[in-house]
């Protein structure tokens, strides 16, 4: 493969897995949701081209545009919270967006090898022990984009029986680093501690679901794992692309507050109601690492800091 189109190349995810397949030597072309985007992404990453995904036509218009050897499908609603609060949006994103790009591929590209996120939403709530979910567990989803995701796989398997297109399917677990913006929850964590002011807010923080148990990984890992499936990856197959065990979400924002210097202490905020939100996702990674020898290779630590040093304002930033 020597071009590669990315959607949702503007995103967190995108700028750091577009900078990656660059320096691994990648023509590398972003697709953005609209102009603005466009000339911002040009700026400091190179090309890009105008991708709604949920509209067909300019998403044919671009892999035609680009006719790459690959595609990494990024794009869509990628927050649970937003999908619940905009249902039609986010499937017009995920299943809608999937669709478009998988019928350009076969009618434009149909030798193109295409790389699809999912996300560890699909399983939902596992019954039984907390151990690592594999690849093959029923899927259980309990809020809509895990829904959404899970239908959205259902489709790119009728385009592999149908049409024969290269597909390989990611489903990432939680992970973070810098550049993570406010919209995700430890990033909106992150900047809330970066900028706390004592005297206004006190010492104490409320926030819900300490609790609840998250496999957690550094995005240059997942980026990582994404850049070995797509030049690898078997046709037709899913891959957790998680580290096998779990930190609580307090653990993590107290490494948030050690990077950020601030002495607070962590309150449970009562739960409004059941959200779908789930208590423990662990993701067994059996698969993607012996197929291919990946391995997380940075720490939590390292992930955590970064998200909130990004927040922090350069003459406040504290070495953790």
């Amino acid at each position: 493969m020597k071009t590669l189109f990315i959607t949702g190349a503007e995103g967190f995810t995108g700028k750091h897995l577009v900078e990656y397949l660059r320096r691994r030597g990648y023509e590398v072309v972003g697709g953005v949701r609209n102009r603005a985007r466009k000339l911002a992404f040009e700026r400091q990453y190179g090309k890009a081209l105008v991708c709604d995904v949920s509209d067909a036509i300019t998403v044919a218009r671009a892999v035609a545009g680009v006719k790459p050897d690959g595609i990494v499908h990024l794009a869509g609603t990628s927050q649970p919270h937003a999908a619940n609060a905009e249902p039609l949006i986010a499937y017009q994103s995920i299943v809608t967006g999937w669709a478009n790009i998988l019928d350009a591929a076969r009618r434009i590209v149909p030798r193109a090898r295409v790389l699809l996120t999912s996300a560890c939403d699909v399983y939902g709530k596992v019954e039984g022990n907390e151990r690592p979910v594999g690849e093959d567990t029923p899927f259980n989803p309990v809020n809509t984009f895990g829904s959404l995701k899970a239908s959205a796989e259902s489709i790119a398997r009728t385009f592999f029986l149908n049409y024969h297109t290269h597909i390989t399917i990611v489903r990432p677990f939680h992970y973070t680093g810098a550049g993570q913006s406010e919209e995700f929850f430890f990033g909106s964590v992150a900047k809330r501690l970066a900028e706390w002011d004592p005297a206004a807010h006190g010492s104490t923080l409320q926030l819900p679901d300490l609790n609840f148990k998250r496999d957690f990984l550094h995005v240059s890992d997942v980026i990582e794992a994404y850049a070995y499936l797509l030049e690898e990856g078997r046709a037709n197959e899913a891959y957790n692309i998680s580290s096998g065990r779990t930190w609580t979400v307090r653990e993590i924002i107290e490494l948030i507050c050690r990077t950020a210097g601030r002495n607070i202490t962590l309150s449970d905020q009562p739960a409004d109601d059941d959200d779908g939100q789930v208590p423990w996702y662990c993701g067994d990674n059996h698969k993607i690492t012996t197929e291919f020898g990946w391995q997380p290779r940075y720490t939590v630590e390292q992930a955590v800091a970064e998200l909130t040093q990004s927040f922090l304002p350069q003459q406040a930033q504290v070495v953790s």
